[in-house]
């Protein structure tokens, strides 16, 4: 289960990063770039291509930051809608999944901040996750809730420090990478995702889905 702690420590089943293993970027050949001129230039076969390689990554992103595939689906379209005006200010200096990926977390930050955005955490969070053999449908199922229940208390949290907790926690990114997805200081990302999970600590304390989750925290901490 995954530990709700100060300081990023995923563990098994409720999170498992599906980003941990990544595979490595191969260098953008002639090809790649002739695509990405294409797309500068607004050529619509060529931004549909891009898209489509990308779209699995950045929903799967998008559900992890907001906690359901619906949200996750509206702010898609809006990230692709912007990425598709923004492309001929794209000068190559980032991969295409970094760039893209920042324009995904601005987008869903502002979804956050909007009044009208609701809090509807649903059991779909773990449906990319494959269940362990060793599972129970009751353990499946008591797992899935737990899920809906950590994202209903990170509803909670302001948009910056969710986004920092979620993307260091969930996807396990350093926070260097983090930083620089979120435009923001390595110290203000650090700072971020410690309190986000010191409060997120503290709901969890007392939710009863939630409570056996927490570790001990060395002293003088609280």
């Amino acid at each position: 289960m995954t530990k709700i702690v100060s300081s990023p420590a995923p563990s098994a089943r409720v999170y498992r990063a599906v980003s941990a293993m990544k595979e490595p970027r191969r260098p953008r050949d002639e090809a790649d770039e002739r695509l990405l001129d294409a797309c500068r230039r607004g050529d619509r076969a060529a931004l549909e291509r891009v898209f489509r390689q990308h779209a699995a990554m950045l929903h799967r992103l998008l559900v992890r930051l907001l906690g359901n595939a619906a949200d996750a689906d509206d702010v898609l379209q809006t990230t692709l809608v912007q990425a598709s005006r923004a492309f001929t200010k794209f000068r190559g200096e980032a991969a295409v999944d970094t760039w893209l990926s920042r324009i995904a977390i601005n987008a869903a930050r502002s979804h956050m901040r909007s009044a009208q955005a609701p809090v509807r955490a649903t059991l779909e969070l773990v449906g990319d996750d494959t269940p362990s053999p060793e599972q129970s449908p009751e353990d499946i199922i008591h797992d899935r809730q737990r899920v809906a229940r950590l994202h209903h208390h990170l509803a909670a949290l302001s948009p910056v420090k969710r986004i920092a907790f979620v993307l260091s926690v969930v996807e396990g990114m350093p926070v260097e990478e983090i930083a620089a997805l979120t435009g923001s200081s390595v110290f203000a990302t650090k700072s971020r995702i410690y309190w986000a999970g010191r409060a997120l600590r503290a709901r969890a304390r007392k939710d009863a889905l939630l409570r056996d989750l927490l570790v001990d925290e060395p002293e003088g901490d609280e």
